[in-house]
């Protein structure tokens, strides 16, 4: 029965059972006759609806007795679940094979409702093997397992389906980090790292692994948004007197020592310091890929002269535990052209050592998928006239204890990882072949050897023919061959990349690519005359996914032909370079520094030599089109980027800097006038949206943007980020991000009222009308880009009601008062004039 992590919940269940297998013996062989069993089943989601998937768990109450790591030893075999049905058919599931944990599962769908039964059968087995034992050596065992069955479950199935409890959260919009929860299942796809798993050109580590630099499981970046910066060496012009040419910057390009070879684990990005034009180990260094921070330093490995070889994550399921492990491998600088003898092992999280391997093979490495232990390292390479295939986890798990738990101590030899060898042809058509077949290309499927005679080691030439043969990958079986491949006589031709059932070889001198079978070693296609210039033959390289193999080459062309056919569906032709280098184009660096992710190709335009630090870019190119995406700035030379957690990571010889790039967190402000106003009027809305990558936090970064580095268009970024980071020219007539203005108002209704566009300081600005009065909540929202993660703000306003208007006032009437005292005035002026005439009277 399939085995997985549904499966592996059983292993907690069993916990003390697999403790009490573990038993101390002392006797070489232990006879123990008839061992009863105890057989379960379990059926769930229980109830559950028509149509819907029914897991079904088979498990015995202890684990086998001899059962061993990733399907080693002996398991329980012959086991069936019966299913009677509402109508009293039946049906059978199985037979199946457990895990080492004793448990099996499979799924089922009922189609009707009603009442189903389940019903486990074990028909026993007799079993003589070895059985682990805590200390000392593991112990013979023979015995003969019992049968039994299981107790019968009844599963109810119903009209109406059954949901999930748990909803796992959608993938995010939002800015994340590491870690990732452990039930954010749809979130492993956000994450993915870069191996280390051979070497570019010179180099020691860098490449992501022994196919080439093909990363299948991250996304990378759609703009150059620059996150941080961090200095490895002195780098750029050093000042006067020293002159200010195109040759005089600190050293950055030689072949001769080692500068940037990157490895990301969990988000993580490890690297060895080098020191000086001798390449001395300074430190390891550990950085945490979204902030730049430094998690860790040390001395360079236990020696103090180590170097970063290679990482590994490796998912490990035993009978006590299950999970994923981290390892760091590193090894001692060789002299040039030697060969390391060990790899220490680190833990990534601390740099503390773990144990070594002694006695290696310093080849490139595959990652296995398959089996109980995905993330297992494979290398293929020949000895001895043999074909050999060695195991990391059958190393880590050679020593007893090791079989039930992944606790790898001490010291290994590294031939106690021997997966198998098989014997190379040494003959073609009963003829001897005239020397020895040697690894050309390694894939999860086929390893295909060949015999390419040449005269020289810097000159490549054929003699006319090449010896090739095919070996299963998981076996080591002979497919095909060996046959004798005709070749063009003292022509450049050369095994250019190999993936998907397809070999493709390039005839350098003629610029002809060819595809054969990896199944058969028969011709599909070609020669196929490549589009190119004068240039093309100096050097070129290759990589295939996607259904096509990419073609690059030193004369800057890259073509993308159809790996089935050799169609070419796309030319990428190179820019004029002008005046700014010593060939009329731009070509492209092939050391191992071109890299594919997430539908594109990148590439590091720029040569080390006459001289190299032209103006070169980092191009993008889409994958399907051939279109350029984006383009900066930089110079990677042999070393190649690294593709993880939807980040690119690489490094610069124009000032021998690491540059990170992604997308960026954002800061949006927003500030709303008046905050109380009067209903009819309007408000104005203002604010800045700045980015709050770690890089802007720098202190250099800070005094040239006092208020904040302004968010820009995607459009913009290259300019941009060239100024920002790496001294250029401000770019004129930028514009920033758009901004939406959303209200929620006093009847509870959300809407938004305007949008606009900041500006290249940031800054945005927009008005408008409250439809009626009362409290307003104001938000600002920058919904993100490419480049940057949104983010929004928000404010507060008050509309009071209007003040109704006034009208003309009308001329009031006297008041009875005033008519009252007016009467009264004038009554004793009539008395005053009569009493005056009284007495004038008198008087006469």
């Amino acid at each position: 029965m399939r085995t997985n992590k549904i499966a592996a919940a059983i292993a907690v269940v069993l916990l003390v059972a697999a403790a009490s297998s573990a038993v101390l013996v002392s006797k070489a062989q232990l006879q123990l006759g008839e061992v009863p069993t105890f057989l379960y089943v379990s059926v769930a989601p229980n109830p559950v609806g028509v149509g819907q998937t029914v897991y079904v768990n088979a498990f015995f109450s202890k684990p086998p007795l001899t059962a061993g790591l990733a399907g080693t030893g002996d398991m329980y075999t012959g086991v069936t679940v019966e299913v009677t049905k509402p109508d009293g058919s039946k049906e059978t599931l199985g037979p199946y094979k457990s895990d080492p944990t004793g448990g099996m599962w499979d799924t089922f769908v009922p189609s009707t409702t009603g009442q189903y039964k389940f019903k486990a059968i074990y028909p026993g087995q007799y079993v003589n093997g070895s059985m682990s034992s805590l200390f000392g050596p593991p112990t013979r065992v023979e015995l003969t397992y019992l049968p039994s069955t299981s107790p019968e479950v009844t599963l109810t199935v119903q009209s109406d389906p059954v949901g999930m409890n748990y909803k796992t959260p959608p993938l995010p919009t939002e800015y994340w980090s590491r870690p990732i929860y452990a039930t954010n299942w749809d979130w492993a796809q956000l994450g993915g790292s870069w191996y280390g798993l051979r070497a570019a050109s010179f180099a020691t580590t860098g490449m992501y692994d022994a196919m080439g630099n093909f990363q299948p499981y991250s996304t990378a970046p759609n703009a150059p948004h620059i996150l941080w910066t961090k200095p490895t060496h002195l780098g750029g012009q050093p000042g006067s007197p020293i002159p200010n040419d195109q040759m005089s910057q600190y050293m950055s390009t030689t072949i001769a020592t080692n500068f940037f070879e990157p490895i990301v684990l969990h988000g993580i990005l490890y690297y060895t310091h080098f020191a000086g034009p001798n390449a001395q180990k300074a430190e390891w260094i550990a950085v945490d890929l979204r902030t730049g921070e430094t998690v860790w330093t040390r001395s360079a490995g236990n020696t103090g002269n180590e170097v970063f070889r290679m990482g590994q994550i490796l998912r490990f399921h035993g009978m006590q535990e299950y999970g994923s492990w981290a390892f760091l491998y590193a090894t001692e600088s060789a002299a040039f052209f030697g060969t390391p003898t060990y790899f220490n092992v680190y833990d990534p999280m601390t740099g503390v050592f773990i144990f070594n391997i002694t006695s290696v093979q310093n080849v490139p490495f595959m990652i296995s998928l398959e089996g109980e232990c995905p993330g297992t390292l494979l290398a293929y390479y020949t000895s001895g006239g043999n074909l050999v295939l060695w195991n990391s986890t059958k190393l880590m798990m050679s020593a007893s204890f090791d079989k039930i738990t992944i606790r790898p101590t001490g010291s290994y030899n590294w031939s106690a990882g021997i997966e198998w060898q098989v014997p190379l042809p040494t003959t073609v058509d009963g003829k001897p072949i005239g020397g020895s077949l040697s690894i050309a290309a390694r894939t999860p499927e086929v390893i295909l050897a060949t015999y390419n005679p040449t005269p020289g080691m810097f000159i490549s030439l054929n003699l006319g023919y090449m010896i090739a043969a095919g070996f299963d990958a998981k076996t080591g079986r002979l497919l095909w061959g060996p046959k004798n491949m005709t070749m063009p006589r003292y022509e450049d031709m050369s095994i250019l990349a190999a993936r998907d059932g397809v070999f493709v070889m390039h005839n350098k001198d003629k610029n002809e690519a060819y595809g054969y079978s990896l199944e058969n070693g028969n011709l599909l296609w070609g020669p196929v005359k490549l589009p190119g210039n004068a240039w093309s033959c100096i050097s070129v390289a290759a990589e295939i996914a996607y259904g096509n193999v990419y073609i690059w080459d030193f004369g800057g062309y890259v073509n993308a032909l159809d790996l089935k056919t050799g169609q070419i569906k796309w030319t990428f032709e190179p820019r004029s370079a002008a005046y700014d280098a010593p060939t009329p184009m731009y070509p492209l660096w092939v050391f191992g520094s071109g890299t594919i992710c997430d539908g594109k190709l990148f590439f590091s335009e720029g040569s080390m030599y006459n001289p190299p630090l032209h103006p070169a870019y980092r191009l993008a190119i889409n994958a399907t089109t051939g279109e350029l995406i984006w383009k900066i700035l930089s110079y990677s030379g042999r070393c190649p980027a690294a593709h993880a957690d939807g980040m690119m990571v690489q490094w610069n010889s124009f000032d021998s800097q690491i540059y990170c790039f992604g997308k960026g967190p954002t800061a949006v402000t927003v500030e709303a006038t008046p905050e109380i106003s009067v209903h009819g009027s309007k408000i104005l809305v203002k604010g800045m949206v700045t980015d709050e990558s770690p890089g802007t936090k720098d202190y250099d970064i800070r005094a040239r943007f006092p208020k904040g580095v302004p968010a820009i268009a995607d459009e913009y970024m290259s300019e941009w980020m060239e100024y920002v980071y790496m001294q250029q020219i401000k770019p004129a007539n930028i514009k920033g991000v758009d901004v939406t203005i959303t209200v929620l108002d006093p009847n509870g209704n959300c809407y938004d009222v305007a949008k606009t566009t900041s500006d290249a300081s940031g800054f945005y600005s927009a008005t408008f009308e409250p439809p009626v009065p009362g409290k307003y909540t104001v938000i600002a929202t920058f919904s993100g880009s490419e480049s940057y993660y949104g983010s929004s703000a928000e404010t507060a306003i008050y509309v009071e009601e209007a003040v109704p208007a006034s009208t003309e006032p009308t001329a009031m009437p006297a008041s009875m008062a005033e008519t009252y005292i007016l009467g009264f005035g004038i009554a004793i002026l009539v008395v005053v004039i009569i009493g005056f005439a009284l007495l004038l009277l008198k008087k006469k």
